[in-house]
């Protein structure tokens, strides 16, 4: 979702990985264009068939969850490899989708939660409590401390969407256990929101967000990890006692010409020393445990997969079957 926002560059392009000139096969891949494919190709796919010149990658972009499944209805399956979110490759998407080949894939190196039947991460993302330290009396710790408009002053930015992990946000500084968040009462959220709707600025793109808590329009906000750590030099800190949890995946069509390659290539992505790469390059977590550990000392501490401990998984599955009701009643909310 987040990275079809970041990203334009790349957008309806196809790119050919250099370096397979006499490759025996092509896997096409498709992202979400941008720096974030751009991303991807240093750490994942130049270094891919570099150690695999009988495969060559082929980039398209943009992602689609739609576009996927008319490819396999049709039977006409251009795509090998796709990056999605967490919507997508549940176990009611197995029509669509190649089940992961774990005897290719080690299951096994990666965090909890990140390894499925149809998808594996590519990398663990999340919206974050920011604050900018200038216009506030203390930090907050906590969504409790969201909410608190008398210790807390000042304007709140908030994404204007619905899986956005604001129900959930909500929820958890109204007292709900992380673990009990499912089913969402969504009237209770709701209610709890209800009492900082007059102090909540909406914003509808990372740079939106970003702008609002540097030039201090809001004082406070939910805001993506990147854009939290590309604001530090505006003084923007994140407070990391609770953060939602958003993943990116890889997804092998069903119908695939090329799946043992495929799932070469996701056993390769996946491995400790291209997850590293990747933090270069985007501040988001590696899938892969025993990469965690390896990052960068510039990025430690400021990357999701330091503070495993305090994240709230969304339920991706509930998500799935209730979302478009649940956006349906945000909207008439927001116009209440």
């Amino acid at each position: 979702m987040r990275k079809t926002l970041w990203s334009a560059l790349l957008a309806g392009a196809c790119v050919l990985t250099a370096g397979a000139v006499d490759a025996q096969t092509t896997l096409t891949v498709s992202s979400y264009g941008g720096v974030y494919q751009e991303a991807q190709d240093k750490a994942f796919f130049a270094p891919f068939t570099a150690a695999n010149p009988e495969i060559a990658i082929r980039q398209d972009s943009p992602s689609s969850n739609a576009k996927l499944k008319a490819m396999v209805e049709s039977g006409a399956v251009d795509w090998d490899i796709m990056v999605t979110d967490d919507s997508f490759g549940l176990d009611s998407d197995a029509e669509w989708l190649e089940p992961i080949d774990y005897t290719i894939v080690n299951r096994d190196k990666f965090i909890p939660g990140a390894a499925n039947t149809y998808r594996v991460a590519a990398d663990i993302e999340a919206t974050v409590l920011v604050y900018n330290a200038k216009d506030l009396p203390a930090a907050p710790q906590g969504y409790v401390d969201f909410f608190d408009l008398e210790k807390f002053p000042g304007m709140r930015a908030v994404w204007k969407y619905a899986p956005s992990g604001i129900i959930e946000t909500a929820l958890l500084a109204d007292g709900v256990p992380a673990d009990k968040l499912y089913p969402l009462d969504v009237e209770r959220a709701l209610k709890k929101l209800d009492t900082i709707k007059d102090h909540i600025v909406w914003w509808d793109t990372g740079a939106q967000s970003e702008q609002l808590l540097s030039s201090g329009e809001a004082s406070m906000g939910l805001v993506w990890v990147g854009r939290a750590i590309s604001g530090a030099d505006q003084g923007i800190k994140i407070d990391w006692t609770q953060w939602t949890s958003q993943t990116g995946y890889w997804v092998v069509p069903k119908g695939t010409k090329n799946r043992e390659a495929a799932m070469k290539a996701l056993e390769f992505f996946t491995e400790p020393a291209q997850q590293i790469a990747f933090t270069e390059y985007m501040p988001y977590g590696p899938s892969n445990k025993n990469a965690v550990a390896g990052v960068s000392e510039t990025f430690k501490g400021n990357l999701p997969t330091d503070h495993l401990d305090n994240r709230v998984l969304m339920d991706a599955d509930w998500w799935a079957k209730n979302g478009a009701d649940i956006d349906m009643r945000f909207q008439e909310w927001l116009l209440e």
